[in-house]
């Protein structure tokens, strides 16, 4: 089968012509680099071997005529004799040489035999002039040199007619190699073309006819008749259309009883919906209506028959039964064509939300709630807001009234026995009396105290906090608190350091704010922590943040507390902080304030490990502090919140 396939296929087929190709490629090219190559000899042979004997030839004859006249003119000034046999000898080395170049390039052998005589009567010649044995009268020597010149043009005869002969030799080798190359291209070319013709009919012809069928099976004739199949590429092609278009038949008979499975099961969604659906085509004709949109619409339930155009149904909702006049019509909603939801509420108190959503093939899908228990529930949240509203008014008109009318007698109070104590007017009396002064002025400041953070407790919950920001110096902050609990950790004997960066970090803010910040966190931390304990505050800057930790060496609490502590008003029962007596408004108020400058307040705390509070806040940036506390927004609790 194998054996077969390669024989028939298509690779195999172009294999074959390609290898044939190369076959006449090769047979061509190769018998075009012989010619060049005997050309190439040809040149060679022609220009190297008889025009260069020629010319060589004709440089010894030079050379010896040479000779003869250097010898008659030292026979004629025996004075310069000399000097004109060195030039006679210099000569006869020229002759020499010029005459072994020749031989090496001469054709025949008779014409290597006269070289071979002249060179030896030249010699002989030269051996007669120089030595004088024998000696040679001037009849003998003129016979001698025409004897010697009549040979030199002699072997120049017979040299050029060689030439000529191997000239006509290699025109008849060219002209033979010119006619045997166009033979060969013809031949080649022939064979290229019956070689692609026969590919043509074997692989072009087949694979144009699949492409029509493959086009017609495309174009939905699935009974397109595919003709049999060979051995090759074509035929294996063939078969697996064959079977794509049996697959295809078996593909839509399944899709056909899967889209008509899946429009039973559409149609039994739609009917246990609790909503009315309507599903429309892309002309806004009906195509689907589920019986709860009747049960909602009895009267139009005649009228939602498959291929009834939808849009004058949905308008005669409004004239069926007219909405009520604050509510969006039928018809209206309908030409709203930006707005896939809306709401319909009808005058006998049912409300009805209304979304519209596209399909892929540009119709539309409605979706009828009932939302009347919903609504009814939306207005019973409205008036209880509204109630909520009217009662924090009036919370915060409470509030207001109650700071004039506590802090006006508490002022008079703590003024007046701020004089009594410091006896401005006269001594008292009695000593006692002079305690009493004090007493009363401590416990008006406690309670002035307490008044003022109920007031700012009360103001962040209302989100009516507002903190004029500007720079500040954080290490003056801290060095300020720091002052202001130093005695009274020396009372606790407790120890206080303040370190951390030493760099000057200026954050924006409100001075006495970020004061009462860390007053709180400090006074906190001093009431829950035992005698011979410490308290640490460290500063540490990062991307553009500051954290400034307070830790103390105190009770701790559970990690589950920490909401309590942060609640207004709560208090984590403790005999050790009953030292002190405490409202549950310090971290409550630490906390709100840090989130009205911008930043968090982090606790980490274990029970009997002590309690670190952590206070976040941005850097203020070299921008806002050039600006300065004029052009610096004002930061709120309700600004945090919404962020």
């Amino acid at each position: 089968m194998s054996q077969i396939f390669l024989r028939s296929s298509i690779r195999s087929q172009l294999m074959l012509g390609f290898a044939a190709m190369v076959v006449l490629i090769a047979i061509v090219g190769g018998y075009g680099l012989a010619g060049l190559q005997a050309a190439g000899q040809i040149v060679v042979d022609t220009y190297d071997r008889p025009l260069m004997a020629i010319n060589f030839t004709r440089a010894a004859s030079y050379d010896f005529a040479e000779m003869r006249s250097l010898l008659l003119q030292a026979g004629q000034d025996p004075a310069a004799a000399p000097r004109h046999m060195e030039r006679l000898a210099a000569f006869a080395r020229d002759f020499r040489e010029d005459m072994e170049v020749a031989e090496q390039r001469l054709l025949t052998e008779r014409e290597r035999s006269l070289a071979h005589a002249i060179r030896a009567e030249v010699a002989a010649w030269n051996q007669r002039v120089l030595t004088g044995v024998p000696a040679l009268t001037p009849a003998e020597l003129d016979a001698l040199n025409e004897k010697i010149m009549h040979e030199f043009d002699l072997l120049i005869e017979y040299t050029a007619g060689s030439s000529f002969i191997e000239r006509q030799r290699a025109v008849n080798a060219i002209g033979t190699s010119r006619s045997l190359a166009i033979a060969a291209t013809g031949l080649a070319l022939l064979l290229a073309l019956t070689t692609a013709l026969f590919l043509a009919r074997r692989i072009v012809r087949p694979l144009t006819a699949a492409v029509v069928i493959a086009e017609r099976i495309a174009g939905g004739e699935l009974a397109t008749p595919i003709p049999p199949s060979r051995g090759d590429e074509t035929g294996m092609l063939l078969r697996s259309m064959e079977i794509m278009q049996h697959s295809i038949r078996e593909m839509m008979a399944r899709e056909q009883e899967q889209k008509h499975s899946a429009q039973t099961r559409l149609v039994d969604a739609l009917e246990t919906a609790k909503e009315g659906m309507v599903l429309l085509d892309r002309d806004d004709r009906t195509v689907i209506a589920n019986s709860q949109f009747a049960r909602f619409f009895p009267a139009l339930a005649p009228d939602l028959v498959p291929g009834a155009p939808f849009p004058a149904v949905f308008e005669a909702l409004a004239a069926q039964d007219p909405p009520s006049g604050a509510a969006t019509s039928g018809e209206q909603y309908w030409h709203q064509s930006t707005g896939s939801e809306g709401e319909i509420a009808y005058r006998d108190g049912r409300w009805l939300r209304v979304s519209r959503t596209s399909t892929r093939e540009g119709g539309w899908f409605f979706l009828f709630t009932d939302v009347t228990e919903m609504k009814e529930y939306e207005e019973t949240l409205r008036l209880a807001k509204e109630k909520a509203e009217v009662a924090s008014e009036a919370q915060r008109r409470f509030f207001a009234n109650m700071s004039h009318e506590l802090r006006t007698p508490l002022n008079a109070i703590i003024g007046f026995s701020e004089i009594m104590s410091g006896e401005m007017y006269g001594s008292l009396g009695d000593s006692r009396y002079h305690q009493y002064a004090q007493d009363i002025m401590q416990s008006g400041g406690h309670l002035l105290s307490i008044i003022n953070s109920v007031l700012d407790l009360a103001k962040t919950q209302s989100e009516t906090l507002t903190i004029q920001a500007e720079p500040v110096p954080l290490r003056e902050v801290l060095s300020e608190c720091g002052s202001m609990v130093r005695e009274q950790c020396a009372r606790a004997r407790l120890a206080l350091t303040i370190g951390g960066d030493p760099a000057e970090i200026v954050v924006m803010g409100d001075f006495g704010r970020l004061r009462q910040i860390f007053l709180n966190l400090l006074s906190n931390a001093i009431k829950f922590s035992p005698e011979g304990g410490s308290i640490t505050v460290d500063i540490a800057q990062r991307n553009g943040f500051v954290t400034v930790s307070v830790a103390d060496t105190g009770i701790g609490m559970r990690p589950e507390d920490i909401p309590i502590a942060l609640a207004p008003f709560g208090q984590i029962d403790s005999r050790l902080a009953r030292r002190y007596e405490g409202t549950g408004l310090g971290l409550p108020l630490a906390k709100a304030f840090v989130e009205a400058h911008q930043g968090r307040l982090e606790i980490e705390t274990a029970i009997g490990q002590g309690t670190v509070v952590a206070v976040i806040l941005p850097i203020a940036t070299a921008a806002q502090i050039r600006r300065g506390p004029d052009y610096l927004p004002v930061l709120s609790v309700a600004s945090v919140a919404s962020a």
